[in-house]
């Protein structure tokens, strides 16, 4: 087994990352890192490791755009998969303005530069957590070509367990489950099926692992650097901040975009305080649709629903096409709320139609409130198919085959769309839903995934983890 272990900036994500690549090593395979920076290779401990590294900077320096491999990869929508190291860029102040030959030249190096990888070493895996970025996004697309399997591990909605996809794009596992099972060509074990049973009777106290262990909820900024790794991390910044920060697209000037982070939390600190006035409150007896809003910049809106980047264009398209006598409130995100400037809080407000929602505004009773919910990607939208709401769908998300799933391909169409699919109620279906919940549960590993420890703590994850996660690769 020949294993290619991708790293980047990603925080604490390679303590779980290089264990679990020690675990395939000492059981024989052979692992090659490609990273992303030296800061990444220096802050991962990459090299403490004992694998070969291919840093991605010191090869994007020297290599001249080859237009014969684009065009071997033009069946593949490479412009796409910059969209989410542009929005974190444009989020995080990284590139500041590159012009158009550094794009070509960015995308024929990265696959040139995982073509080499590949052939050289033979690589029949590529190991990660899910597609979220470029660098994982071109990966994937010569792994694609080279007959490779890309291992994505990641989270799962449903409590103590995770997931593994090997087309984290178009992962339709739980869709080919629900459909086997439906069908009765698959059987459902009567345990799963009591625990699928058990989770839908709860739905409405449950929250996801993922959202216990993110932290992004925490707005004190004490808590957040005032700790003695955030000190190291400083010490650590300040050694690469004469890397070269033109090539190292994923992190550019690391000291600048640690000041601009910085800031960034500064800013949302003092704005917390301007926008609490700014939130309304939700009217008994109302017909609304619900709109959650999203985290920025995060994979699951800029590669998943990559249209629809712009929430304000997205809210302003729904208030003007809701159904007459109807309100659209828009939820705040709680680990997002206050980062938006002051400008879109304003906006947003200004909007007919519009209410807007504190992020602490309780989700689910108002999902429940609601004549349907209306999303990109969100978590809500699961939520709201398992408590019977209908719900629009912009994105393309895992549990987009529910029947209560209501795609909007034309937002020009919305307002036919809406008043059609409104006035068709829903109709709940417990055992579709438990049919629904089984299949997610049958697509997803046993085994609380939490990437977010380190060291020791860590590894101890991996080894419960591994064997699972060898099987699947084996």
């Amino acid at each position: 087994m020949n294993i290619l272990l991708l790293s980047n900036g990603a925080p604490n994500y390679h303590y779980f990352f290089n264990s679990l690549a020690q675990c395939f090593h000492e059981d024989g395979a052979k692992i090659v890192v490609a990273v992303d920076s030296k800061l990444s290779r220096d802050t991962n401990g990459l090299d403490a490791l004992g694998f070969e590294i291919y840093e991605f900077p010191a090869y994007f320096a020297v290599h001249q755009t080859n237009p014969a491999l684009l065009a071997k990869y033009a069946d593949r929508n490479l412009n796409a998969a910059l969209l989410s190291d542009f929005e974190r860029a444009e989020v995080y102040g990284i590139w500041g303005t590159k012009d158009h030959d550094y794009f070509e030249r960015l995308k024929s190096a990265l696959l040139s530069y995982f073509e080499e990888i590949f052939q050289r070493h033979g690589i029949d895996t590529v190991l990660y957590e899910n597609v979220s970025n470029t660098l994982a996004h071109f990966a994937l697309f010569v792994a694609e070509k080279h007959g490779a399997r890309y291992c994505g591990v990641g989270g799962s909605r449903l409590p103590g367990r995770f997931s593994i996809t090997d087309d984290p794009l178009n992962d339709d596992e739980p869709a080919e489950m629900f459909k086997a099972i439906r069908s009765g060509e698959r059987e459902v074990a009567p345990d799963v099926r009591a625990w699928s049973e058990d989770y839908l009777s709860n739905i409405e106290t449950i929250v996801p692992d993922y959202m216990k262990i993110n932290g992004l909820d925490n707005t004190s900024l004490i808590r957040k650097y005032v700790k003695a790794d955030k000190f190291k991390r400083v010490l650590t910044v300040l050694r690469h901040a004469g890397d070269d920060s033109y090539h190292a697209f994923q992190i550019g000037n690391p000291l600048r975009t640690y000041l601009n982070l910085f800031w960034r939390s500064v800013k949302r600190k003092f704005k917390l305080k301007l926008i609490r006035n700014r939130y309304e409150q939700a009217v008994e007896g109302e017909s609304f649709l619900l709109y959650p809003m999203h985290f920025h910049p995060e994979s699951s809106t800029s590669i998943l629903a990559g249209t629809y980047l712009d929430e304000y264009e997205v809210i302003r398209n729904i208030a003007f096409n809701l159904p007459q006598g109807m309100k659209l409130y828009v939820k705040d995100h709680i680990s997002a709320w206050g980062y938006p400037s002051l400008a879109f809080y304003n906006k947003v407000r200004k909007l007919p139609n519009v209410r807007l929602l504190h992020p602490n505004a309780p989700t689910k009773l108002l999902i429940k409130q609601s004549r349907a919910v209306i999303t990109l990607t969100s978590t809500v939208g699961y939520e709201a198919v398992l408590l019977g709401k209908k719900v629009f769908m912009f994105g393309k998300v895992f549990y987009d085959f529910h029947k209560d799933v209501v795609p909007v391909a034309n937002p020009a169409a919305l307002f036919a769309l809406l008043k059609r699919e409104l006035a068709r109620e829903v109709v709940y279906d417990k055992q579709y839903n438990v049919d629904f919940v089984c299949a997610y549960y049958s697509a997803s590993r046993s085994g609380a995934l939490n990437l977010m420890l380190k060291d020791e703590a860590a590894h101890n994850v991996v080894k419960g983890l591994y064997p699972t996660i060898r099987k699947y690769i084996a």
